[in-house]
């Protein structure tokens, strides 16, 4: 009867390790989602004289991110995204986008919210413009204020940000600028972002 015991308590310790070893504290995610804000900087005008405008914070996110759970209370995101919108018409389309690298430490209120405050970098940002010349800016360091909303039914988790960031334009037609004026690109957006 002891080796019985004693047995049951092996395989359940053992059992209760490896569930601790499958525990990983690193989780993937895919994202999407729209922002609105920002200086306009293009618009589209269309024959019947409607017109579409771009502006320097609106426009769809699609990316990825890598969650490291800290502990209890803290965890960090690293998003990784391309963010962009467009004007588009049958001749030609306007453009303005960038790929976005983010850091955002969050501090977990219970199970479902967590709020975050953590800085990003905008990289290849530019204008592109079949209708005119293109233009480039340079890379944009901006803040993120970030609030995330966990679902308890399924695996996925829903985001109110709001970013802070400004634009200097680098290169116009093929001339380079230095000192040119800088553009409002702050915006505000809600992200899906489904866990894996």
């Amino acid at each position: 009867m002891k080796r019985l015991g004693l047995a049951v308590l092996a395989v359940l310790s053992t059992t209760a390790f490896a569930s601790e070893e499958t525990q990983s504290p690193w989780a993937l995610s895919a994202t999407v989602g729209y922002t609105m804000g920002g200086d306009t900087i293009g618009t589209l005008n269309y024959e019947d004289d409607s017109s579409d405008s771009i502006k320097a914070g609106d426009g769809f996110i699609l990316g990825g991110a890598l969650n490291y759970s800290l502990n209890q209370q803290f965890d960090i995101r690293f998003n990784a995204a391309y963010h962009f919108d467009s004007a588009n018409a049958k001749n030609g389309d306007v453009t303005f986008s960038r790929f976005a690298l983010e850091t955002i430490p969050y501090y977990k209120i219970n199970e479902q919210f967590k709020f975050g405050l953590g800085a990003g970098l905008d990289m290849a940002v530019e204008l592109d413009n079949d209708f005119a010349d293109d233009a480039e800016f340079d890379n944009a360091g901006k803040l993120i204020l970030s609030g995330m909303y966990s679902f308890e039914s399924f695996n996925a988790s829903l985001e109110l940000r709001y970013s802070v960031v400004e634009y200097e334009l680098s290169n116009f037609a093929g001339y380079s600028y230095s000192d040119a004026p800088k553009m409002d690109g702050n915006h505000l957006g809600l992200l899906f972002h489904w866990n894996f």
